[in-house]
């Protein structure tokens, strides 16, 4: 809910006033490493049967520290995220000017950047038609047709979850804290055919619950203009596989078999800033290498600690 929403973040809110300074434009340092896939380093476990299939939808807020009008996309995520539950999910993607750094302002000292998202941002002209902006599905491309405002998402969640799944999508996340190993397991089932399409499967990590500074011009979500003690959800934290992921399936073969994936990765390192395993989730979809529209997705939590 919206209330209880603007409770968290304003329970977070500190008494420091951040003076804001002209932004210097600094080198970006996009720090994913994307670790090589050892399957024996993380042999899969046993699947549990799936009897009942459902799509799930993926929302991709496009967003920035420095930018005021994304908390109040941010909360509409929020919400959507808290209505659907586990048939949605949600990726806040920093990106493009919004999301720059600079060593001159404290208010953009954080950096929230990673090699996919920029690349993504890139690709997509997500900030370049402006922020907040995001897509549901990637679907529209390449028509630019895929970049939704905020006031969209809704409706195109509720449209794409409706429809009938073309594969099942199951996530296993298995975490070792005391080798800060987590071991990654996906399972790809076909529920009909998929013929003369090339299907990728992008592995990523998010966090919820980081706390900084957050430009805001909308006092119904928090203080203006800045939001010195923001909570920051569903921040897109790196790509386990790569920008483009991992091929599944060419377009000379046809979906047969389930296809298991499976990847080790350590925490510490993965990305600039320090995670917090127990705010951490593994998303993972499957989307279709030509016209990037995503056709499953799914959602697992790092550690229950």
């Amino acid at each position: 809910m919206r209330t209880s929403y603007f409770i968290k973040s304003a329970l977070l809110a500190a008494a420091v006033v951040f003076v804001i300074a002209s932004c210097d434009k600094v080198t970006e340092p996009y720090v994913v490493h994307n670790q090589p896939v050892d399957t024996s380093a993380c042999p899969a476990p046993q699947f549990p049967a799936v009897t009942v299939h459902f799509k799930r939808a993926l929302l991709e807020d496009y967003t920035g520290h420095d930018c005021p009008n994304c908390p109040r996309a941010g909360l509409i995520a929020s919400d959507l995220k808290e209505q659907y539950k586990d048939t949605l999910v949600v990726m806040a993607v920093h990106a493009g000017f919004f999301a720059r750094t600079s060593t001159s302002n404290p208010l953009l000292a954080y950096d929230f950047r990673t090699t996919a998202g920029t690349d993504w941002d890139a690709f997509f002209k997500i900030s370049a038609v402006g922020n907040p902006n995001g897509m549901v599905n990637r679907i529209g491309y390449p028509n630019d047709q895929q970049v939704l405002s905020p006031s969209a998402w809704a409706n195109a969640v509720k449209t794409t979850i409706a429809q009938a799944p073309l594969m099942d999508l199951q996530l296993i996340t298995e975490y070792n804290a005391a080798d800060d190993k987590l071991c990654i397991h996906t399972k790809t089932s076909f529920i009909h055919p998929v013929m003369g399409r090339s299907l990728n499967l992008t592995v990523a990590i998010i966090e919820d619950s980081i706390v900084a500074p957050q430009k805001n011009s909308d006092p119904l979500v928090g203080a203006v203009p800045n939001i010195n003690s923001y909570l920051h959800m569903h921040v897109l934290r790196g790509t386990v596989n790569g920008t483009n992921g991992t091929t599944i399936l060419l377009k000379e073969n046809t979906s047969g078999t389930p296809i298991v994936k499976s990847y080790p990765v350590h925490l510490t390192g993965f990305n600039l800033n320090t995670m917090v395993p127990k705010n951490c989730h593994v998303i993972a979809f499957v989307y279709d290498a030509d016209t990037k529209e995503v056709f499953q997705a799914a959602e697992a939590k790092v550690s229950k600690y």
